[in-house]
């Protein structure tokens, strides 16, 4: 397995400072934002792609993947994006979302979204990448890997396949719902996001009413037990980029952090599945 970290909470860095900042953590690479906002403007993404996979490349590291907003292959500029990571030897992507429209349509959208990812398929296959479908909780088309799996099993799997993320997984499924939604997908993960989430009753800012808020907190914290996650990735033998999500600012986290505490945490999140990794024999760079 190699590691590598999302760059959507370092998009205040240039490209060079970027890859310094993940080699300085000690991860093998990049999971490069191309969207708006993110590290690479789909617009411009023929010039300015070449430019950040040369930085992260030259000291020394790997573009995992790029996140993008491809949502169908309709979505501005897709084919810009598809063809030039390709020409650039990324391989993988990340699909954009499909809002969940609210009760009542699930059947009607979860048609319309397979039509969505089928019009990608085709990008896929004709610039030889593959995409991976987030799942990712709350309004969205992909909130559940029970939905996910299901959704996509006639697609290519070369072209077509599952980005599980753990912390999302988690907070849809906290008790047992994660364990049966990685198993459901098991044989079409292509990418996993790391990060883990919980859950406080608190005041909303705005209004001053308790409500539940999600929040991401430190791996080793959340709903999701890392040690057991990672027991099910060695028994399905998943060897691929693992991306370190470690969006500890804002109002959806466990606490605000600035540039150097975010750091630090990552590190602290990178040495707790380094040891996990450790203990269950799974290689890493392997």
């Amino acid at each position: 397995m190699k590691f590598i970290m999302f760059s959507k909470h370092l998009e205040h860095l240039s490209y060079e400072e970027l890859a310094d900042t993940i080699a300085g953590i000690g991860l093998d690479g990049v999971d490069l934002t191309v969207r708006s906002p993110g590290h690479v403007l789909p617009e411009n993404v023929k010039t300015d792609l070449p430019k950040a996979a040369k930085a992260i490349r030259d000291r020394g590291l790997e573009v995992g993947w790029i996140t993008t907003n491809i949502f169908s292959a309709d979505a501005p500029h897709a084919e810009d994006i598809l063809a030039t990571a390709s020409d650039l030897g990324i391989t993988q992507f990340k699909l954009g979302y499909h809002k969940y429209d609210g009760f009542g349509n699930l059947k009607r959208q979860l048609a319309e979204t397979h039509e969505a990812v089928r019009s990608i398929e085709r990008l896929c296959h004709k610039y030889d990448v593959r995409g991976g479908m987030h799942i990712h909780s709350g309004p969205y088309m992909s909130a559940v890997a029970t939905i996910v799996g299901p959704l996509i099993e006639d697609f290519d799997p070369q072209a077509i396949g599952v980005y599980a993320d753990f912390g999302h997984m988690g907070v849809e499924g906290s008790f047992g719902g994660w364990i049966q939604g990685l198993d459901l997908v098991s044989d079409r993960l292509v990418m996993l996001a790391l990060k883990n989430m919980g859950q406080f009753w608190e005041a909303d800012a705005k209004t001053g009413d308790y409500k539940w808020h999600r929040k991401l907190v430190p791996l080793e914290r959340g709903f999701t037990p890392y040690p057991e996650a990672f027991g099910y990735l060695k028994q399905i033998g998943y060897d691929g980029y693992a991306s370190f999500h470690s969006e500890y600012q804002g109002a959806a986290t466990w606490k605000h952090l600035e540039h150097d505490e975010l750091i630090e945490q990552t590190k602290a999140d990178f040495a707790y599945v380094e040891g996990i990794c450790a203990d269950l024999g799974i290689p890493h760079g392997a």
